[in-house]
């Protein structure tokens, strides 16, 4: 019901790179070495890239990368059987998928310390502060049409909907909770035409003009690429889905410096940030250790 994944192939092409030097299988992580794994997409590698560097940095730890170890279930039991130490996750992924809850979301302010309290009572797993970003979906028009209609929130479409083509994807159509049609529902919206296609094909379309408005996940760096204008859920009917580290509470115990140092990133990675170094990993091509450590450099955190 609240998954949520997005998956590049550029994650794919930097594996190797990542990986180097880390070892075999879950047995590599025995030890008092951190283990830092991560999804298998761009903005998961970024994040546990980002924390396997401060850490490094900032301590003596070794820090051990499990970097594209695969989706939300390998990690999350790697995490509770001890074999991973920490990785980054969302609050909405933790609400639904991993604690099962089915219920809407009642306080969205107050998600990350629900899912934080229910996690330490639970599991042994504690959040560090959120990063800033909330990597939930959104909708995007090309800044042009934005601008012509003076489009800011979902609301606004509803005065042009008629006039422009919806471009999506099969997995989205599919939602029965938060996908098209309980959109559409909740909006009243009535677009002209409804195109369904695979991602990378939506973005050629939209510079074609044959589509006008997607769905897209908030910190997806080509809406940087293709000078998209996210508009404002003014409705809130998407579940949230801000960052954190969760970090394994032994080993939290045994080295409190590793939720300090994480606690620093808090606020610092907003949908705008998320976004930029996404980009440049995905569209620009640039290394994740590259972009990760000029991140960190940036914010003060380390030293070049």
């Amino acid at each position: 019901m609240f998954g949520h994944r997005r998956f590049s192939a550029v994650a794919a092409a930097v594996l190797c790179v990542l990986l180097a030097g880390c070892g075999g299988g879950a047995g590599s992580g025995a030890g008092d070495a951190i283990v830092v794994s991560s999804k298998d997409f761009t903005e998961s590698i970024l994040l546990g890239e980002i924390a396997a560097q401060l850490i490094e940095s900032r301590t003596d730890l070794t820090v051990v990368r499990k970097h594209n170890l695969g989706g939300t279930t390998v990690n999350f039991n790697g995490l509770k059987n001890g074999d991973i130490t920490l990785y980054a996750e969302y609050d909405g992924t933790a609400y639904g998928p991993i604690l099962g809850h089915t219920e809407p979301i009642a306080d969205p302010d107050g998600l990350h310390d629900l899912v934080k309290r229910e996690f330490e009572e639970k599991f042994g797993i504690t959040w560090t502060a959120p990063l800033g970003m909330n990597n939930t979906y959104t909708l995007a028009v090309p800044r042009e049409i934005a601008e012509q209609h003076n489009l800011k929130t979902f609301s606004d479409l509803l005065a042009v909907d008629d006039q422009l083509v919806f471009g999506t994807t099969n997995e989205f159509m599919g939602r029965q909770v938060d996908g098209y049609y309980p959109l559409v529902e909740a909006y009243g919206f009535a677009f002209k035409d409804v195109k369904t296609m695979q991602t990378g094909l939506r973005w050629k379309a939209i510079e074609t003009g044959e589509i006008q408005v997607i769905d897209a996940y908030a910190t997806d760096g080509k809406l940087v690429e293709f000078d998209m204008v996210i508009l404002e859920d003014d409705r809130n009917f998407f579940p949230p889905y801000n960052g954190a580290y969760v970090v394994r509470m032994d080993a939290a115990e045994r080295h409190p410096e590793i939720i300090e140092l994480l606690n620093q990133l808090g606020g610092l990675l907003p949908d705008e940030k998320m976004q930029e170094l996404n980009y440049r990993v995905e569209s620009l091509e640039e290394p994740v250790e590259e972009v990760a450590r000029d991140f960190l450099v940036e914010a003060g955190l380390v030293e070049r």
